[in-house]
């Protein structure tokens, strides 16, 4: 495989004292958003906000970034449970605007600004509302990327193989989630797995609030997340009635990834310990698949300096741009 110049500098890169640890990587990553905020503001305050609704009713928010001429588009998928205005989200609209691409961020169901739009909870099949969402807003004239994070990575990959697909230059995943139910197991950090609970927890008392017949009383007594997933799932998904099956409907395994139908690109940190990269090993590159690994990173935190510049975002660049 030929290294691009961006992968070649940050394969084995060590960021400076006290980044190069993978927990200090992925929380301080968020202080971006304060570091930056000048950067990010001059490139926001011409955001045009909009809500798309989909066939069956579904309505989510979308975030516009446009050049006065462009004829290049990046569009952008959050983590779990995120949103537009969260760290690697911000650093990958300044980054690409400033190199001349438009920017649509979208916002899947239950994703910030998404939260009060649908009564309806988020779920992980869900990423054939954001391929229509990207159809409505995609120009086939144009040159046509999407970059998705964590969670947000499993839907692009996904989205790969749909045929959207075929009007995108350029797929590229950042520590995604491949394989929920080994990450679950494998997450060994008690502070994330209390965060990514609440952020679920916090979703379903925001439903509750606004839709008196939720009752989600029973969910928040239990610690488990698989256990969770298999309470809600006749909520949400009736037609599952096994949990396993459910966490194996959004596997990103290698029928999967020999069905793409857009060259695809995963970036991905050794010492993630959200995703581990022994989630990885099961997967074969192809044609159209190609991963990239750097030995520092965390989970998308990639801060290469004091300025908390992120060095994902740049082997990203070079990667769709190539």
């Amino acid at each position: 495989m030929m290294l691009k110049s961006s992968y070649k500098k940050y394969k084995s890169f060590k960021p400076p004292f006290p980044f190069a640890n993978p927990f200090i990587a992925t929380v301080l990553s968020k202080l971006r958003i304060h570091l930056h905020k000048k950067a990010v503001t001059e490139v926001t305050n011409n955001t045009i906000k909009e809500v798309f609704t989909c066939v069956n009713g579904i309505r989510l928010s979308v975030h516009k970034n446009l050049q006065s001429q462009s004829s290049k588009t990046l569009f952008l998928i959050p983590g779990y449970l995120s949103h537009q205005d969260t760290s690697y989200m911000q650093s990958s609209l300044v980054y690409f605007y400033n190199q001349g691409w438009n920017v649509i961020r979208i916002n899947p169901v239950d994703h910030g600004d998404s939260l009060p739009l649908n009564k309806e909870i988020f779920n992980a099949l869900q990423h054939t509302l954001v391929a229509e969402c990207l159809e409505h807003y995609l120009n086939e004239e144009d040159t046509n990327a999407l970059m998705g994070f964590s969670f947000g990575g499993n839907y692009a990959i996904r989205i790969g193989t749909l045929e959207i697909a075929k009007k995108m230059k350029k797929i590229v995943a950042i520590c995604p989630m491949v394989d929920h139910e080994r990450s679950i197991a494998a997450m060994q950090s008690p502070f994330f797995k209390w965060y990514y609970k609440r952020k679920w927890q916090k979703s379903f008392k925001y439903k509750e609030d606004r839709w008196s017949d939720y009752d989600f009383s029973q969910i928040y007594k239990i610690k488990d997340f698989k256990a969770m997933t298999a309470k809600l799932l006749p909520e949400i998904l009736p037609e599952f009635t096994n949990v396993d099956d459910y966490f194996l409907a959004y596997k990103i395994t290698n029928e999967v990834v020999d069905k793409l139908l857009a060259k695809t690109t995963i970036i991905a940190a050794e010492d993630d310990e959200v995703v581990p990269a022994s989630t990885f090993q099961h997967l074969n590159e192809n044609d159209q698949l190609k991963i990239l690994f750097t030995r520092y990173g965390g989970h998308n935190g990639f801060i290469e300096n004091y300025r908390f510049e992120d060095f994902s975002i740049k082997i990203a660049f070079q990667e769709i741009s190539s």
